[in-house]
């Protein structure tokens, strides 16, 4: 009788060992996809910030529809903005592009911007997160 108490407690102990160790893997796995969202999350934030400032550069300007690359470093990320008018766009239209990086995570985001009441206005932006 008393074998079968220890049989039936280690087998006991054993089944509460698997459920930790399942557990903690749930808890790492959890861990890292939040990192990994978050990360993404916060890189189109950055890009965003790159698309208000490519706003901020061209002012009201109706001739400053273009400028080459601009970057700048943040805490853990990276912004750059550059603004072009590619062949076929009107000439009241341009398209911005910024990239955002956090924590390894890349967001690119490409707006169209069009001069209208004497200032640029976002008719449309694309997202893509790398």
């Amino acid at each position: 009788m008393g074998s079968s108490k220890i049989i039936l407690l280690s087998g006991v102990y054993l089944i509460l060992g698997f459920y930790t160790l399942s557990f903690q893997r749930v808890d790492e796995n959890n861990f890292t996809s939040t990192i990994t969202a978050s990360s993404k999350m916060q890189a189109e934030q950055y890009a965003q910030i790159g698309l208000s400032l490519a706003l901020t550069t061209m002012a009201n300007n109706s001739s400053m529809y273009s400028f080459s690359p601009r970057t700048f470093s943040t805490a853990g990320g990276t912004v750059t903005y550059s603004a072009s008018r590619p062949a076929g766009f009107p000439s009241t239209q341009t398209q911005v592009i910024a990239i955002g990086i956090y924590n390894g995570k890349q967001v690119t985001m490409t707006a169209v911007y069009h001069f209208y009441g004497n200032r640029w206005k976002i008719l449309r932006v694309f997202t893509e997160t790398v």
